[in-house]
């Protein structure tokens, strides 16, 4: 793997703790809500850019 890719996998895990720290004790907040769309979006980005790194490695079937 490409220091570059490794570079990109760091950053989206960075992006994603940091969402992550955010939001409020998921543990104790039994009655937390989110909008469907934010979390869609972070999810469906994530998975962009996760794509984008594995390209060259992995051939996703799903894709459309």
């Amino acid at each position: 793997m490409k220091k570059e890719e490794i570079e990109k996998l760091v950053n989206l895990r960075q992006e994603l703790v940091q969402k992550y720290g955010r939001l409020r004790d998921y543990k104790q907040n039994a009655n937390a809500i989110m909008k469907e769309r934010d979390y869609a979006e972070t999810l469906f980005n994530s998975i962009k850019k996760l794509d984008d790194v594995l390209k060259d490695y992995v051939n996703f079937s799903d894709k459309k």
